[in-house]
């Protein structure tokens, strides 16, 4: 009746206030790209990606983001040699969520550090009896509104007269469109009172008598049967109604609806509750390690029950249904399941739930859902199909972007080089040649949106929220990139070489005319043979790597469509979006008669390709700029430095070990060349050291800078010309004042964003146009990391920038415009204001 082998992650793991709870596999397989792409790219080492944190030195509530924690006691003394009952109190914000022991699909378990005096030891924390908080077709355990989180600890009978401080550092998932993992150092200073028999209650006692209620009481040895993907659990109390929690990961399917049955008297249980088994639980054929992970609680009514699994006799069957624990609902109508407002990653297991997501305590009640036109609506209004589409097109499009323009002349000068034009653009070989680098190149392409893709979907596994570009809200990725970019431009224009990779597919050898197609080239530098297969791949992770700042039209509806979509839909867009970047070449590639219109190889090819150093000087300049909107002028004094440092080694290595002769003395010239290398080394090492921003790195603050809900609400009669701060408080009072708002969600590394505000939205007809109408016009900066505006992102079906959104009065809904503005077409929006008025 029992599978006979359990899944690894079904093992046993550790529980408490100071231990880590095993996490799901999901979770696993997560974060395992997650460090592989923090070894790639170290941006989510940076101040970027950091946990939102607090503290209150002199103890007492501690507030961050949505969550307000406390170290709290349930007596207000402490009494030498008996039990002291502290806890994490937690007060969260309307609709935002913490989580259980076992979190379910998703979520983190809250867990306390503590640092206690000599003598004190503390036990686990109590876990009372969580809700099941749903995101269609997943579900989550955790609490709302206020709760606290018991533990006992034990105190030495000999402590002596005065106070005792108990410190402790408390940390947490909270969730709600969006995840933000917090921490905050809390602290208790208790009296210790000699002699008393009973301490009285603290001002927190009614808080931990609540939590007692809904603390496991009576111990239930529950018979356990198996058949197929359906789990029985026994029980001998004739309950009317019950609900179960497991302690362990991905055994059941957290979202299923769970059936009572009254089963007739005799010697067995009466009641079964039947739980439908997640796809790993049913695999497990382990009887022992089955009966473990079946370890849980059973809520019915105001009672908890812990569960005592034992093997049944037989299988448990039949029995008349008395009751049943609903399921996750179905979604709502044009918005996300269950109005789960841009509830993020849902195949993953979002660890989200919408503000008027659904939840269930252990009764098994459903609040309403959401009016279909609640926030989050159009995250699900297209297909898989639609999405994949419109990431193909978008894809195609982003060729055009200023982002990728230095790279596309890059893949010309390789077209030229492997048979675009010339006596031998027929032969076979040279087709070969044409079509291996152009596969290569979608490769490239392809396998970098896949990583993209596998970041962001670990970031936001494990709580973080990420969208389109979010590695440039990294200042030690932007500074990284803008040294890249400086070498390569360093190598177009000729002060070093690197082999035939990816930025020497362009250099011309008239060597290379004679050789038959494929064969090895050789450059300025000395023989350098080898495939240009890997530096194709690399032009097209390169051209992935620029194109991240900017976003083509369609691309942002099938971006936003990955918010509530599963890892298998996610990664089929992100493919579709690679491969519509990579067609263009892909058919050049294969079809190489295509390129007969251009001219034959030749030194053109080598002035071309200097030229092309250009860009990427202008985009290191540009990256600079950023830097210095997000971590100020010092940043880019260090950034410059660090680029003559890396330009100083560029030269050493192509003057003096790349370029250097044999000489007549050809120990001499090696021992130059050694000497060279390591002056080369040096400054290398030392340009990346001085540019390094740091973790402390923080952009000055600006008056437009847009800062979520810290930032102040404009004048209401402020100037169109101006622009304010975006916070939802901001917009609300505007609207309640009947004014018309422009909103413009931007970031300084976002190139869209900045060629739309100087050629349209800065322009004098389009502000002029503003003015008249009495619009105010608000600016929500993403430059660096902000939960509020990423969540007010996902809640319009974006995970990136640009975003613009125009509120006219008296219309609920804003007004969306495309990524890519034009005059006319915000002045079209404008003109609703003259219908309406």
């Amino acid at each position: 009746m029992f599978p006979k082998q359990l899944p690894d992650f079904l093992l046993p793991a550790g529980s408490g206030a100071s231990s880590r709870r095993g996490l799901s596999l999901r979770r696993t397989l997560a974060g395992a790209v997650l460090a592989f792409a923090a070894l790639a790219g170290a941006a989510p080492a940076s101040p970027a990606f950091a946990q939102a944190a607090g503290q209150n030195p002199a103890g007492g509530p501690v507030r961050v983001e949505a969550v307000e924690v406390e170290l709290v006691a349930r007596e207000s003394a402490i009494v030498p040699g008996q039990a002291l009952t502290l806890g994490l109190r937690i007060q969260h914000d309307p609709h935002w969520h913490t989580y259980w022991r076992n979190p379910g699909d998703s979520g983190l378990a809250t867990r306390l550090e503590l640092a206690l005096p000599q003598g004190f030891a503390a036990g686990e924390f109590q876990w009372p009896a969580p809700r099941r908080l749903f995101i269609p077709p997943l579900a989550n355990y955790g609490y709302e509104d206020e709760i606290v989180l018991p533990l006992p600890v034990s105190v030495p009978a000999s402590i002596g007269a005065g106070t005792v401080r108990i410190a402790g550092k408390a940390m947490w998932l909270m969730c709600r469109d969006v995840c933000i993992p917090g921490e905050a150092e809390v602290s208790l200073t208790l009296p210790v009172e000699r002699g008393a028999a009973m301490p009285p209650p603290s001002r927190h006692a009614a808080l931990f008598d609540a939590a007692q209620v809904r603390l496991p009481g009576a111990v239930l040895t529950a018979p356990v049967s198996v058949d197929g993907d359906r789990m029985s659990i026994g029980l001998a109390e004739p309950l009317a109604s019950a609900e179960f929690f497991p302690y362990r990961e991905g055994l059941i399917g957290n979202a299923e609806p769970q059936p009572l049955f009254a089963l007739a008297g005799g010697d067995g249980p009466a009641r079964r509750l039947e739980i439908r088994l997640s796809a790993e639980g049913a695999q497990a054929t382990d009887p022992a390690k089955l009966l473990q992970a079946a370890e849980g609680i059973v809520v019915s009514g105001d009672r908890v029950f812990e569960l005592k699994p034992v093997a049944a006799a037989g299988v448990l069957a039949g029995g008349t249904e008395i009751a049943r624990v609903a399921g996750a609902p179905a979604a709502a109508p044009g918005g996300t399941p269950g109005g789960a407002g841009g509830g993020l990653l849902a195949g993953l297991g979002s660890s989200t739930s919408g503000s008027a997501g659904q939840s269930t305590a252990g009764g098994g009640a459903v609040a309403a859902a959401a009016p279909a036109g609640s926030a989050g609506t159009g995250l699900r209004t297209m297909n898989l199909l639609v999405a994949a589409l419109f990431a193909a097109i978008g894809g195609l499009i982003l060729n055009l972007m200023p982002c990728v323009f230095p790279v596309i002349g890059l893949k010309v000068l390789g077209f030229a080089r492997h048979g675009g034009a010339g006596d031998d653009a027929h032969t076979e070989a040279a087709r070969r040649a044409s079509r291996a680098g152009a596969f290569a190149f979608v490769s490239g392409v392809v396998v970098s949106f896949w990583v993209l893709a596998g970041l962001l979907l670990a970031l936001r596994a494990a709580g973080q929220a990420a969208g389109w570009g979010f590695q440039l809200q990294s200042p030690v990725f932007v500074s990284a990139m803008a040294l890249l970019f400086v070498a390569i431009a360093l190598n177009f224009s000729g002060v070093w070489e690197f082999g035939v990779a990816m930025t020497r597919l362009g250099q011309y050898d008239p060597a290379a005319r004679a050789a038959p197609a494929g064969a090895a080239a050789h450059g300025r530098g000395g023989a350098t043979g080898g495939s240009p297969l890997p530096g194709s791949f690399g032009s097209g992770a390169l051209a992935v790597l620029v194109a991240t700042p900017c976003t083509a039209p369609f691309m942002g509806s099938a971006l936003g469509f990955t918010l509530s979509a599963t890892v298998l839909e996610t990664l089929i867009v992100f493919t579709a979006l690679g491969l519509g970047m990579a067609l263009p070449y892909l058919l050049l590639g294969v079809f190489p008669a295509w390129l007969r219109w251009l001219p034959r190889p030749g030194r053109w090819m080598e002035s071309f390709r200097q030229a092309l150093a250009f860009p990427m000087y202008a985009t290191a300049a540009w990256l600079a700029w950023v830097l210095g909107q997000q971590a100020g002028i010092d940043a880019v004094l260090a950034l410059a430095i660090g680029a003559v440092l890396i330009g100083l080694a560029a030269w050493l290595y192509g003057r003096f070990v790349q370029q250097a002769a044999g000489g007549r003395d050809p120990v001499a010239a090696r021992r130059r060349r050694t000497l060279a290398a390591s002056l080369a080394v040096v400054s290398l090492a030392a340009g990346l050291l001085v540019a390094w921003p740091g973790d402390d790195a923080r952009a000055p603050e600006r008056a437009d800078s847009g800062t979520g809900a810290a930032a102040p609400s404009p004048d209401p009669s402020a100037d169109a010309a101006a622009w304010h701060p975006w916070s939802p408080e901001a917009l609300a009072q505007a609207r309640a004042a009947g004014r018309p708002v422009f909103v413009d969600f931007t970031a300084a590394w976002c190139v869209s964003c900045q060629v739309n505000k100087k050629l349209v939205l800065d322009r004098d007809t389009v502000v002029e146009a503003m003015r008249r109408a009495g619009m105010l016009r608000l600016k929500g900066d993403w430059t660096n990391r902000d939960p509020g505006i990423t969540a007010e992102l996902a809640r319009h079906g974006r995970n990136g920038v640009p975003l613009y959104l125009v509120y006219l009065p008296g219309v609920e809904q804003p007004v969306v415009l495309p990524e890519l503005l034009t005059n006319g077409i915000v002045l079209d929006a404008l003109a609703g204001l003259d219908r309406k008025g």
